[in-house]
């Protein structure tokens, strides 16, 4: 993969340069070489500045965790880290993860919604938000499989249900 990669950079800048060449010889005009130049520039590094703007603009509005209702239980439901225990408050609680991997499709933005909703009422108690941008569209498609770069402040050890989730005083 790696060399084909190469290689068609490789293919790509030898392109560049002979348009630039061939615009130089009959055009004579400057401008019409550096058009070309900016146009061979932006070609595959165009939506990264916008990109990562929209990204940031949506972690400011949409990321992080939303309580609704902070829910006080017993000691008896936490873990010995003091972490709720997930499995143990399973009978009480229902915890559903979506993930929007086609979210902004212009900008490679991966959504992932994870919410805490209490059986008994139906009521969602809590709402995390987690978004994941993978760069501009040349790298989102030579490395489709890369973790990407995730909203500042995320934590994979603070989630929707150690927000929501407290002990009895």
């Amino acid at each position: 993969m790696g060399f084909f990669v190469l290689l068609g950079f490789v293919v790509y800048v030898v392109l560049a340069i002979f348009v630039v060449k061939v615009l130089e010889k009959y055009s004579g005009s400057k401008i019409a070489k550096y058009v070309a130049v900016a146009v061979f520039v932006l070609i595959p590094t165009w939506d990264i500045v916008p990109g990562q703007l929209y990204f940031q603009y949506l972690c400011k509005e949409q990321a992080g965790i939303k309580v609704f209702k902070q829910v006080e239980v017993e000691r008896s439901y936490f873990k010995p880290n003091g972490q709720p225990d997930e499995e143990k408050l399973a009978d009480h609680f229902k915890s559903s993860i979506k993930v929007d991997k086609y979210y902004s499709t212009m900008f490679h933005i991966t959504r992932f919604e994870s919410s805490l909703q209490d059986k008994k009422t139906g009521e969602v108690v809590g709402l995390s938000v987690q978004l994941s941008y993978h760069g501009g569209w040349l790298n989102a498609n030579m490395f489709p499989v890369g973790s990407g770069t995730w909203c500042a402040g995320y934590s994979p050890y603070r989630d929707v249900w150690t927000e929501v989730i407290k002990p009895k005083s």
